[in-house]
């Protein structure tokens, strides 16, 4: 048999010749190993068929390499055997036909054929015969099947890129709605990488770690040794081989998936996070620039929070009738992976505070020095207990109130601190508070810190030297000549006398150095930025919540995958709803039995410290493609203060997390899909990602005007039971007519998505001026009156309609930024300025936290405000931990 023939037998008589497989191949040096005649020839022969190579998801790690020549010093260093060390692969046995002394062994090509009897190679000949017959069968009739669902009774759209996969056009409109026939036709799903079928999403299940530490292991693994590899974009980075050199086959067999989680264009993504950042940030004069820049916002945060702690030393000097040299402050126990909390106001502790000896009760300098002026407001050492009525389906559209139902608890803590307990500081001295409160009442509380002795002090010196080394920072001014009404700017406020009613509006940043400066003059005013086509960055992408949710779960038929938690935005509680009816909600829409509309919630899925373990690609592609990277980018952004952060603390949760949920153009008034007022610790940006239109038919609307009738008479009665606080005020009114008329510009708008109303940060007072004066006229769950106020900024009970904006306006001259956030556009939201938003539409959105040099100072008030709230309040949480991030 000719050399022809022997490249045609089939796999399965490889053994009897001696021939290597596929995987004897994998580990080679493509550069130092000369590829075989068979392997030329195979790849020819696929590549005709339009195919590529397949190779396992993971490379084996111990395949011997081909024998090449050796050298004469190979062979006397083969003549004296070393011993194997842990990282050398392990040699294999060798074959049953290779017998002989090595001279003979080495003359001979090691692929060479091996005699066999000719019955045997008839009887193998044959077994493959009759199963090549049984695999051609089985690939013509799944040929003709749908990859997506395995019909083939239905239209079909073969691909002309991979020329395998096959889509039928019902698939297609129901699962890729974004696809038309043409675009499968010329890339389908699966090359695209956004296939959601069953077996890609088993694939990416089995080539992804779980979780993190796993990664870790993986890639820390003792039987291997870490090289340097340079990435195209010129950065360093580690991988892991086996003692082999690895070739391109085994770079690209990690990639291969039908999954766009593990396509080579993701991989891609990951790399530019560093590698982005390296082109962009990498030289020198940047660095210094946004050093600079860093210093001259972050210094005199720096030394305020210097400034209390040394206070903290000196009264504890005083005390102790030392001098404050000859203080010396003993150390805490506390690891990088452990976060330190006041006990009493909830808020993060990152050095000096105080700790009782014997039940490790902790106390932050703020409460201490509150104690000893007798004004104890962190905290407050209180629980509150509000609770909203269920007064029954009726009520909530209008009806008469139902008696003596179960109250809906807003938290599950009822504890309130007994009047009878105090707890005071005696001559300057803070002992440990009473069991009442949480702590022992027996000992004094000792002074502890997490920092090494004066580090902080030290750091504060060493800043302002350097700041003084250093050229003055190139800071932008606030005024911005360019931001008149042009393309660039959006108009959002009917302001009297006032420069900022324009928005900062830009089509796309190019990264230029001058769309940051730009960018910067707003943002150091408090002012929200608009980025437009962001999702442009991100065509290869399915933001659908369909394909996000197959993406996460797979084929799971688990209970927990079946139902999921959602909020209901009407009695504003937590429901639970199939899941494949809550998707279809997001696309049909849904209504209670008297047709009003069902608006429902699916907040933070998947959870915000999953998201990008559960979701890669779309957690790469996403950080990579938000707007100024400087400030957004989690990994390598520059002048973002939380990515500054050494790598071994433990890090802030600053997301991705997604907020799914339905939408209505027309302004509801009750159980609109609505985030209520709040406002957030820290910075955030938010990415419209897809919108779903649902039009209510003409029955419909019908129901829902007879229903607001029934609101409205509702809301004039219960407004005027309240008048006993102010009997002056006129009665409440929805005005129904005059209340949605405004709104009716938002319904002509097929790209909007969702409206937004910012608040300026000078305007917070006012505004809550003006909702502790008319807080009866919110409902908050159960469509219940809003019974109690701690921060109306901060409590999320509040979200004021077209008519309440327009009251506020009369009453307190002030207005927000009110615009409409359409599909592919990103808000950034300025730390401190309070904020609502109501979708129009089914909407998907994307968001994240940052910490941005501008707005630390302002972060670091809201903290205060915080800790200021009942330790049970929903808000409570300093999930930012803005002074531990210094």
């Amino acid at each position: 048999m000719g050399a022809m023939g022997v490249h045609r037998i089939d796999t399965a008589l490889r053994w009897l010749y001696g021939f290597e497989t596929e995987d004897d191949e994998e580990g080679q040096d493509a550069g130092a190993v000369q590829k075989s005649g068979a392997d030329e020839d195979w790849g020819v022969e696929q590549e005709k068929r339009g195919r590529k190579r397949k190779r396992p998801s993971s490379a084996a790690p111990c395949k011997r390499p081909r024998a090449a020549t050796p050298s004469p010093s190979d062979s006397a260093s083969a003549s004296s055997p070393r011993p194997l060390t842990s990282w050398d692969p392990v040699p294999k046995r060798p074959r049953s036909g290779a017998q002989g002394n090595s001279s003979n062994n080495n003359n001979r090509p090691s692929a060479g054929p091996v005699a066999v009897p000719a019955e045997t190679v008839a009887a193998a000949a044959a077994a493959a015969e009759e199963e090549g017959t049984r695999r051609r069968r089985r690939r013509k009739k799944a040929g003709w099947s749908c990859h997506q669902c395995n019909t083939a009774k239905r239209t079909m759209v073969k691909c002309g890129r991979c020329r395998e996969k096959i889509y039928c056009t019902f698939c297609v409109k129901k699962r890729y709605r974004d696809l038309s026939e043409a675009e499968v036709r010329a890339e389908c799903p699966c090359c695209r990488g956004i296939c959601s079928c069953i077996r890609c999403i088993a694939e990416v299940k089995q080539s992804e770690p779980k979780s993190p530490s796993l990664r870790k292991c993986n890639s820390s693994s003792r039987s291997a040794k870490r090289k340097k590899k340079a990435d195209p974009a010129g950065v360093e980075s580690t991988s892991v081989c086996n003692g082999v050199a690895p070739t391109e086959a085994n770079d690209h067999s990690s990639l291969i998936s039908s999954n766009g989680i593990n396509n080579p264009s993701v991989k891609s993504d990951k790399v530019d996070t560093l590698g982005v950042a390296a082109q962009e940030e990498g030289g020198a004069e940047t660095k210094v620039k946004y050093a600079r820049y860093l210093l001259h916002y972050l210094m005199p945060c720096l030394k305020e929070l210097n400034k209390d702690q040394m206070a903290e030393i000196e009264t504890e000097a005083k005390n102790l009738g030392l001098k404050l040299s000859q203080m010396n402050v003993e150390q805490a126990d506390c690891w990088n992976d452990e976060r330190v909390f006041c006990d009493n106001c909830r808020t993060s502790i990152f050095d000096l505070h105080r700790s009782c000896p014997n039940c490790s009760y902790e106390l932050c300098i703020a409460c201490c020095k509150e104690l000893r002026e007798e004004d104890l407001q962190g905290g407050t050492c209180r629980e509150e207990l509000v609770s909203y009525p269920n007064r029954g389906f009726d009520y909530m559209h209008g009806g008469d109130p139902l008696p003596e139902l179960i109250n809906c608890e807003e938290t599950d803590l009822s504890s309130c601190q007994p009047k009878s307990k105090k707890w005071v500081a005696s001559r300057g001295i803070i002992r440990c508070p009473p069991t009442e409160l949480g702590g022992c009442g027996e000992h004094v509380l000792k002074l502890r810190q997490i920092f090494p002795k004066d580090w902080l002090n030290k750091l504060d010196l060493n800043a302002s030297w350097l700041n003084k080394k250093l050229e003055p920072s190139n800071i932008v001014s606030g005024e911005c000549p360019k931001c008149t009404k042009n393309e660039n700017s959006r108009y959002a406020a009917t302001r009297e006398n006032s420069t900022d009613n324009c928005i900062y509006c830009p089509k796309s940043d190019n990264g230029e150095a001058d769309d940051l400066k730009h960018f910067q003059s707003h943002w150091v005013k408090g002012e929200p930025v608009i980025v437009q086509g962001v999702l442009q960055k991100m065509p290869d992408l399915s933001w659908e919540p369909p394909h996000m949710w197959s993406a996460v779960h797979g084929s799971s038929t688990s209970s927990d995958m079946k139902n999921v938690k959602t909020i209901d935005c009407l009695s504003w509680c937590e429901v639970e709803i199939c899941t494949q009816d809550f998707f279809n909600g997001y696309y049909e829409g849904r209504m209670y039995e008297n047709q009003w509309p069902e608006m429902l919630k699916l907040k933070d899925w998947p959870t915000s410290n999953h998201f990008e373990e559960l979701l890669p690609s779309h957690g790469a592609k996403y950080i990579n493609s938000l707007p100024f990277q400087p400030y957004t980018n989690l990994k390598s952004g520059s002048l973002s203060v939380s990515a500054l952060l050494p790598d071994d603390i433990l890090k802030i949760d600053m997301g991705p997390k997604s907020y799914i949920a339905y939408g209505c153009t027309q302004e509801l008034g009750r159980g609109d899909s609505v985030t209520k007022l709040h406002c957030d610790i820290s910075d955030a940006v938010n990415v419209l990602m897809h919108t779903a239109k649902v039009v209510p038919s003409e029955e419909q609307q019908d129901a829902i005007q007879n229903l607001k009738a029934r609101h409205e008479a509702q809301d004039e009665k219960d407004c005027c039971g309240n008048f006993a606080i102010n009997r002056n005020d006129k009665c409440h009114k929805s005005c129904v007519g005059e209340n949605h008329a405004s709104s009716l510009n938002y319904i002509d708008d097929e790209e909007g998505g969702a409206l937004w109303d910012i608040f300026r940060r000078e305007d917070a007072e006012k505004l809550k001026m003006y909702l502790r004066k008319h807080s009866k006229e919110f409902r908050h769950i159960y469509c219940s009156p809003v019974e109690k106020i701690f921060n109306p900024v901060h409590d999320e009970t509040f979200y004021l309609t077209e008519e309440h904006k327009r009251k506020l306006k009369e009453e307190h001259g002030i207005e927000p930024w009110t615009f409409v956030q359409k599909l592919g556009e990103a808000v950034f939201i300025p730390a401190g300025c309070p904020h609502q938003v109501r979708n129009l539409k089914s909407c998907t959105k994307i968001a994240i936290d940052f910490v941005s040099p501008e707005n630390v100072k302002e972060c670091l008030k809201l903290t205060q405000e915080f800790r200021k709230l009942p330790k049970n309040h929903r808000a409570k949480e300093d999930k930012l931990e803005v002074s531990e991030t210094f």
